[in-house]
Order: structure tokens, then sequence, then C-alpha cells
């Protein structure tokens, strides 16, 4: 998740309709109830950035519904640098850990024991998330982690410059039809690009790549384990992503102050990222009010699959929490309320916890965009195409960022560069390459 705003604080929702939920204590030692039989003491979550923000503030109001509990959110590295050395050695932990959702998976691989199972917790909620969430935190059929936020992804883009140039929105269905409004756009306006990302691979995340690539049901490896990163989504993906910039509509934001520059700029009319953007371009863009849109991604072929995620979290208990009942009570108030998710949608974490996606808070239409964000992200959010990352994505990625760094600057063909991504791979991880 990647959000650069701290947006304004809600402790409270109006007629939020709480979800009761009633559950047995499990794992740790240690006394964690009250004298009434209540989840009580104190428990520690590692979290950052926005999240840390959003987890600081779903606490506060679990403490004032909850007198003798005590919520620390302890603010940690995106880059886990203070999380994994207490994993590693095998104790003094936080109680509850933020991971990524994609690395969640080697995280249970890496250190395998040491989160709780929580099966018997939630395992009976499974419908009530997105697949693509759900699958991350279970392994062999077991529940090891609560879903958080999505990624859901769409075409940003600037109504008025959209506008301007005569483009009809509805009329753009597939990617195709994307590349043939970005000519027209780029005839009719000076200055203004139809999209922006990184065309070399300085950027540590391949996000185009990685968004159409999920679009598509793309994978890294297949369903015996094996490395499988020359599969055809995986290349048709990074094949139109490099046809963007081919095609001369693109322009260069080789990371993350660049991507935010071109926006505030008005040098780029669309921007293909998913709904954490919005909260970035409220607050780098304050002269844009009312010009940001939202559409569905353009699919491949007229008719085809127009969703896909990048992002999203995973709250995981540590297995030495001398408060598992305290933990896991607060993470189903905090994931599994409307009072809570109203919480972190103010953050601009977008819920896997789709029930959600029928409440009040999420409609609630935000003046800044020309779109009712909620409310479109939710519309784009239920056909996700689900993502194995594996139990070794993290030692794929760099891998991986090459192979787009190769294609995008013509070293090499989408093909052989992720056969050389799929090379290195199976050096790094000792496993075997599908197909070869």
């Amino acid at each position: 998740m990647r959000v650069a705003m701290k947006p304004r604080r809600r402790l409270a929702v109006a007629g939020a309709a709480v979800v009761a939920v009633t559950l047995a204590a499990c794992g740790g030692g240690g006394d964690s109830a009250g004298s009434d039989g209540a989840a009580s003491g104190p428990i520690t979550i590692a979290s950052w950035a926005a999240a840390a923000d959003a987890m600081e503030d779903t606490a506060e109001l679990y403490m004032a519904e909850n007198p003798g509990t005590e919520i620390i959110v302890e603010r940690v590295g995106h880059g886990y640098e203070s999380i994994i050395p207490p994993l590693t050695a095998g104790s003094g932990a936080p109680d509850v850990i933020h991971v990524e959702q994609r690395d969640f998976q080697t995280f249970l691989r890496q250190f395998d024991g040491q989160f709780l199972n929580l099966t018997d917790e939630i395992a009976d909620r499974e419908g009530e998330f997105a697949s693509i969430a759900w699958e991350a935190v279970t392994r062999d059929g077991e529940v090891f982690g609560f879903p958080w936020d999505l990624g859901p992804a769409a075409v940003w883009y600037r109504t008025d410059f959209y506008e301007q140039a005569g483009i009809d929105v509805d009329a753009i269905e597939t990617w195709d039809d994307f590349i043939a409004a970005g000519h027209q756009l780029q005839d009719e306006l000076d200055d203004v690009s139809m999209v922006t990302f990184d065309l070399t691979g300085s950027d540590p995340n391949p996000s185009t790549w990685m968004i159409l690539m999920n679009q598509l049901g793309g994978r890294y490896t297949n369903d015996a384990g094996e490395i499988d990163f020359v599969n055809d989504a995986n290349v048709r993906a990074m094949e139109q992503v490099h046809a963007f910039k081919e095609e001369g509509i693109a322009l260069d934001s080789g990371d993350w102050s660049a991507l935010v520059q071109n926006i505030s700029s008005g040098n780029t009319a669309s921007v293909i990222l998913p709904i954490w953007l919005g909260g970035t371009i409220k607050a780098q863009a304050p002269d844009q009010e009312g010009v940001w849109g939202a559409m569905p991604l353009p699919a491949f072929e007229s008719g085809g699959n127009r969703e896909a995620n990048l992002g999203g979290g995973v709250l995981a208990i540590h297995k030495d929490t001398q408060n598992a009942e305290l933990a896991i009570d607060f993470l189903n108030y905090a994931l599994l309320t409307e009072e809570g998710q109203t919480v972190q949608m103010d953050y601009g974490l977008f819920p896997s916890w789709q029930p959600f996606y029928e409440s009040d808070a999420i409609q609630e239409e935000d003046p800044y965009f020309a779109t009712n964000i909620g409310d479109f992200f939710a519309s784009v959010s239920t056909d996700i195409p689900t993502l194995e990352f594996g139990p070794y994505y993290m030692d794929f990625h760099s891998e991986l960022l090459n192979a787009y760094g190769q294609t995008l600057t013509g070293a090499a063909d989408a093909t052989a560069a992720l056969e050389q991504a799929e090379d290195r791979a199976a050096t790094a991880t000792g496993l075997e390459i599908a197909d070869r």
C-alpha cells in the first residue's frame, strides 16, 4: 500500500453498525481477560505510514469502548528492517505484524510456526473477503492472518484533458482504444502525455506490468510450485506495457517523486494505479480539484476482464503474544466492522472485506473527485483474478524488475527477459522452472 498523505481523523461514525463477534482465547500465554471476561491488557502492532495512522485511530476507538485495553502502534520501516531480526531470532517480535499481501507467503516459509493459526477464528468468514486477499493469508487450507486492504486498480484520468481532446471515456473498452485515444489527446494538447509510468525499470516496483499481468490472470509459479514467469499472460502484459512506450503515449516517471511531479505539473492525462493514488493526487495537486476521475481498466480484448489488484496488506499475530484474545478481538473490530473499516477508508486503505461495500460510508462522495471514488472502486473489486505469489516471491521480485527494465529499454524482448529472470530465480531459490 502506498499513500502519501495523512487525511483528517474521523474518530466516530454516526450510526455505524458494529458486527458482533464472539471469540474464544487462543495461543499465547499469560492472562488476556479481565474480570468480566473481556479482552484486556496491552498489545503492540507493527505497521508503517498511513496504515500505522489508521491503526492508531482505530486503536483509540477500540480502547474507548474497551477500558483496560492498551493498543500500542509501533512504527516500522516498509522494508521490514526491524521486523525480520526478531523473527529470525524467534523471539521479541511485536504481537501483531503488518506484512504486504505479496510477501506474506514468504514470511510463512521463512518464519514457519511463528504466526498463530487462526483457522478456528476466521475461516468461516472466507466468503466475505475478496479472493485475492483471502488466498494471501492461507496455506494448505489453514489461515494465518487477517486480510486487510486491497489495491483495486483503474485508470485515473483528467476529465478536463479528455474533454478538451474530444475523448469519450465510455468508448475506451480495450487497451488498443486507450492507445488510439492517447494519440488523439496528444494531437490536441501540447505538453501533455496520455499516461505516465516508469519506462526503464528504475522504480523498485514495475507497477503497470504487475497490474496488467494480474488483469490477465498471470502467475509467478504454477500449481506444482515451479517458477513460471514465461506464461502467456505475463508475456502479453509486458508486451502491452512496452507498446505504450513504443506508441509514444507514455511519459517517464522513473520513481515515485517523478510520478508525483508529473501529476502535479499537469503533464499527464492518465495514471494506471490503484485507489491509493487518490490520496496522493489530493495532497499534491489541490488546484486540480474536480478534474480527476477514474475508469475501469480497458480490457485486452472486447468483453475481457477489466479488474486487477496491486498492493494490500495482512495483519498476522505472533505466536509469543501474551494477549492473543485481545489481538484477535481488536483485529475483528478493525477489519470486520463498519466502524473499523470506515477509519481504514479515511486513510485510503480500501477494504478487502466486501460487506463494507454496501455501507453508507463507502458511498460518501468526496468533492475533490469527479467520480464517487469509494463506490467506483467497490464496483471494480468483485472479480479480481487471484494471484499466487508463492513462498518465494521476495526472492523473485528483483529478477522480475530486471526483466521489466530489459524489456522497456529494448535490451531484450519480453519472452527472453522473463526467461533470463527464471534462470536467475532458479539459481537463487533452487526451484525448478516450469516447462524447461
